[in-house]
């Protein structure tokens, strides 16, 4: 029996392992951050609470794609037949733009190495000029850049294009010393921490109903059988409040759409792939506490509203996971909760990963227990921070789900446009400084 075939089948194996290895070595892998580069240090002060380790940072390039639809229509001789429609794009007359997108500096588990941030709008065919300026939320002064763009023409759709950086870390948080720590005076929070005190509920891209916050309110008392929440310690409470928050809300929604969901007959239209989002599927925190069945992103927005009921300054995250393969799944809804150390007068913040923690089965009677995914979390160095809110500020408009961006004109908006939004995440290892040479 000859030989010859075996020999040219190991020779073809041996070639492909040459592929394999040369591909490997060089890929770029999703390394550690050295720890000697300044970016991998945290601006924050070091506390005995929560420490930080294995940094990772990323570069967000964040896309927004805006189109005014499309018509289909038949010539009148021509009989009315799907196979006959032809395609006129929509136009709308645009005088000038604004829109606006959030940005995320530090917290909990992340902390942002960059002053500017790079941003490019095209309107047509054609990048157009902008300007920018840095604005914060009038309530909870979260940021977020505003750029403007002066143009005079008729344009069918839109791109917006927002870069920046964040460093991202593991976190290990000592429940133990965590726990011994007394409920501040409402006066000993920082100005950053009050602000995320109120409003009770947050809008989630509409106007949120009078008596939203009574509503939170007596659910709290409900749970806590109208006792005072702050008679036990802040930890405990946080983690009692979580447990009710997970026992409450039957998770069973799909937390976001993709842009491919077709519309109206009229103007539905895709043209961008479907791997970006049209939005995400989340409703105001009183609408949770009395209507049970949500989505995950439900999960954070109820816990952050009774937890800042409760006293405690909370604010949802919003963050790529990027060990997520479901795209629908990848945006994760944190919550970040702040303390306060008298002594060091330290405020700082405590990340919960409250659908991990449901999945992990905690309710509200273990309480007193050491839980995984709140507070320590060895997989937030691929939890990409992006926003703390779903939908920006009043006035400024998104089209069907909220997604994240606002757009204003001084000219009529189409009635309908179809929204993407994509969100690329890229790791970008940080070598350490070199040494400057001797003179």
């Amino acid at each position: 029996m000859s030989i010859q075939p075996q020999f040219k089948q190991s020779i073809l194996w041996i070639r492909i392992l040459r592929v394999l290895l040369f591909v490997l070595v060089l890929t770029p892998v999703a390394s550690a951050q050295n720890a000697a580069h300044p970016d991998a240090k945290s601006p924050m002060p070091e506390n005995p609470y929560l420490k930080h380790q294995d940094p990772w940072r990323w570069d967000i390039r964040s896309q927004i794609f805006l189109r005014a639809g499309v018509y289909y229509y038949n010539d009148r001789n021509t009989v009315r037949d799907v196979n006959t429609e032809r395609v006129e794009s929509v136009w709308w007359p645009m005088k000038d733009i604004e829109v606006i997108y959030p940005v995320v500096r530090e917290g909990g588990f992340y902390w942002s190495p960059q002053k500017t941030i790079t941003a490019s709008i095209r309107a047509g065919d054609f990048e157009r000029e902008t300007t920018q300026q840095q604005m914060f939320t009038k309530s909870t002064k979260a940021e977020y850049t505003l750029w403007r763009s002066d143009v005079q023409e008729y344009v069918h759709q839109t791109h917006i294009i927002h870069n920046s950086k964040i460093v991202v870390s593991d976190t290990v948080f000592d429940h133990v010393k965590a726990r011994l720590l007394p409920w501040p005076d409402a006066e000993d929070w920082s100005d950053e921490a009050k602000a995320f005190l109120s409003p009770i509920v947050d809008s989630v891209g509409y106007e949120v109903t009078p008596g939203a916050d009574e509503v939170v309110k007596t659910l709290l008392d409900f749970w806590v059988e109208n006792n005072n929440p702050q008679s036990i310690p802040q930890l405990d409470l946080v983690k009692f409040l979580t447990g009710k928050v997970i026992e409450h809300v039957q998770v069973r929604n799909p937390p976001a759409e993709f842009s491919s969901r077709s519309g109206n007959r009229i103007f539905g239209s895709t043209f961008v792939a479907g791997t970006s989002w049209s939005g995400f599927v989340v409703r105001s925190a009183d609408i949770v506490a009395q209507e049970t069945d949500g989505t995950k992103h439900d999960l954070a927005t109820l816990l952050t509203s009774i937890l800042r009921s409760a006293g405690v300054p909370a604010r949802t995250v919003l963050c790529v996971n990027m060990l997520e393969q479901d795209v629908l799944e990848q945006i994760v809804s944190m919550v970040e909760f702040a303390m306060y150390d008298s002594e060091r007068d330290l405020t700082f913040w405590v990340p919960i990963d409250v659908d991990r923690l449901r999945l992990n089965g905690k309710r509200a009677s273990q309480y007193q227990q050491w839980w995984n995914y709140l507070g320590t979390h060895d997989e937030l160095n691929d939890y990409v921070p992006v926003a703390y809110y779903f939908h920006p500020p009043a006035s400024y408009e998104a089209f069907d789900l909220p997604a994240l961006y606002g757009i204003r004109s001084s000219s009529p908006l189409p009635e309908y446009v179809i929204q993407s939004l994509i969100i690329d995440p890229i790791v970008s290892p940080a070598t350490a400084p070199k040494p400057k040479p001797n003179p």
